[in-house]
């Protein structure tokens, strides 16, 4: 069996690289669909053509395929709005411009177009003349028309002025082209082309088209000053034409979380330095403190100074600014306030947040340099000095909390698959309650019996007899084994579990002749022989001892002997 499936295995290997070999080697065959039989095919002959469309660049060279097999008259050329072209005269140099294949076997129809024209573009049919009959195959000739200049069409050649959180169309248009143009967007590296739809008019007969770009986008206000293109790609182009209009994106300043400021010094001279962006610039600026954020008592506008406090902005450059509230002399009172910064432009006004503290800055979080020149000029909304917002303070927790609860999460598995184990396995609490036997429910029904008729002198006996009736449930053994014991017991012994004298007294008396027989065994208390704990089988089945402290009648051994 392993070698008919190494056989069956080698095979399909053998299959598989014969088909990969045989992918790797076909030839496109010739699509006839369009070749038309004018009277009767016969299997004799038959046209070789393709019908795929060819486009070609003016003054490049335009190959005509056409091949026939079999015997024809002759074959001709037709194009529209043209006289038909006979394939003979072009192969005897009766038509400038044209000539014959370098090949002809397989192309006995074909011509070549040395340098074609836009005159020759349309759809060109060959068609071969047998005795009676034609055959015919048309194909369409593109020869292309470089595409106009692309033009944005925007009321402010310079400039595309948007405004932030409204969805501005942008049109880039394409007047004529042949074929139709493809057209991409980018704002600056991005493309942004998806977010775009072209629609491609037919302006003529001749296959010209008119091709309409729309991009339609929402500009953020970190967009602003970078350029948008129209990019327009044309099989006359060797690179893609281009035109580009830089962006003015009007917003509000850009509003952030609150930001704080660590490890301060005492009694040094701190500034507070907060960027921001806003376009256009801002109309009114001031810095603002007070006990709490919603209970802001001194305002300073900027610039301007007022008893320690200094403020001053700086003019970074397409939209963004710095603003700085310097603090002669810091104290822990100043750590004790809360700082705002507030800026208007015609767009509308945005309030900033800032606490200042003395303690070490947490170790986890991303906080900023207190050099100014090292803050990118190209980032918007950044605040100056080691900082954290609070968005970062409530979503960061450090590695030894994280650590905590990873420990925390492993402990609780572990507790319930512990639990699982052992409700599984029925172990420690999940132990099923112990239940006896009905053999040995009689047993205990028939001896509470005889210890009430004892009296309440043998109840704790009777208890002790209860639990070394539980513990004797380990010392089941093979009757085979139990009758070769009783074998070898001294008859004396013998005697003392059974007797012939049915009237002999006994102390337990249980005669209920409807109820299976409860067989027990002596156990005497003064001896520690092992032999003295003695089993009595029954004849077609094995039966449990009873250990109890008296002698009692065996009714078994009786039927036995």
């Amino acid at each position: 069996m392993c070698k008919c499936s190494f056989v069956r295995v080698a095979c399909v290997a053998l299959a598989l690289a014969a088909a990969s070999l045989a992918q790797e080697y076909s030839v496109n065959e010739p699509n006839n669909s369009d070749v038309v039989f004018n009277g009767v095919q016969s299997s004799d002959v038959s046209l070789t053509f393709d019908d795929s469309e060819i486009v070609v660049n003016p003054g490049e060279r335009l190959d005509l395929n056409c091949g026939f097999k079999g015997e024809y008259r002759y074959c001709i050329w037709e194009v529209e709005g043209a006289k038909p072209i006979q394939v003979e005269d072009v192969y005897g140099n009766f038509h400038p411009g044209m000539s014959k294949p370098e090949v002809s076997e397989g192309n006995e129809c074909g011509i070549v177009i040395n340098s074609v024209s836009t005159e020759q573009h349309g759809m060109w049919t060959c068609r071969v003349f047998i005795t009676g009959n034609s055959l015919e195959g048309t194909k369409n000739v593109i020869v292309t028309v470089k595409p106009t200049y692309p033009v944005l069409e925007v009321d402010n050649s310079q400039l595309l002025e948007v405004t932030s959180e409204e969805e501005t169309p942008v049109k880039c248009v394409v007047a004529a082209a042949r074929p139709a143009v493809g057209i991409r967007w980018f704002l600056g590296d991005k493309d942004v082309t998806v977010m775009a739809e072209t629609e491609e008019t037919p302006t003529d007969n001749e296959g010209m088209y008119k091709s309409i770009s729309t991009l339609r986008r929402t500009f953020e206000p970190m967009e602003n000053g970078m350029t948008l293109t129209c990019s327009v790609s044309h099989k006359t182009l060797t690179v893609p034409e281009n035109e580009s209009i830089p962006l003015n994106v009007i917003f509000k300043p850009v509003e952030k979380p609150v930001s704080t400021y660590y490890q301060i010094r005492p009694g040094s001279d701190y500034e507070v330095k907060l960027n921001f962006s806003a376009n256009p610039p801002p109309i009114r600026k001031e810095w603002r403190y007070g006990d709490s954020f919603q209970n802001i008592a001194v305002s300073i506008e900027i610039p301007g100074a007022k008893d320690r406090y200094e403020t001053y902005i700086e003019e970074l450059g397409n939209g963004m600014y710095t603003a700085t509230l310097r603090i002669a002399g810091f104290k822990e009172e100043d750590a004790n306030q809360r700082y705002l910064l507030v800026v208007e432009n015609d767009i509308g006004e945005t309030t900033y947040k800032v606490r200042l503290s003395m303690d070490d800055a947490p170790k986890d979080g991303d906080s900023e340099t207190r050099d100014h020149d090292k803050n990118p000029s190209t980032e918007y909304s950044v605040s100056e000095g080691i900082v954290f917002d609070d968005d970062t303070m409530s979503n960061t927790l450090s590695g030894g909390a994280v650590a905590g609860i990873v420990i925390v999460v492993l402990v609780i598995v572990a507790a319930v698959a512990a639990a699982g184990y052992a409700r599984y396995r029925q172990m420690f609490c999940f132990a099923p309650v112990v239940t006896p036997d009905p053999e040995e429910g009689k047993e205990t029904k028939e001896e509470h019996d005889t210890e009430s008729a004892r009296g309440a002198n043998t109840t704790r006996a009777a208890n002790l007899k209860n639990s070394l009736g539980r513990l004797t449930q380990v010392f089941k053994k093979p009757k085979k084994e139990q009758e070769t014991k009783l074998e070898n017991i001294g008859d004396d012994e013998k005697r003392s579990l059974t007797t012939d004298d049915p009237k002999k007294g006994s102390p337990v008396k249980e005669q209920n002749v409807d109820d299976k027989e409860v067989v027990y065994a002596e156990l005497d208390l003064g001896k520690s022989e092992s032999d003295k704990k003695t089993e009595v089988k029954a004849e077609d089945k094995t039966e449990y001892a009873q250990i109890v402290g008296t002698v009692t009648d065996n009714r078994e051994d009786e039927k036995k002997e």
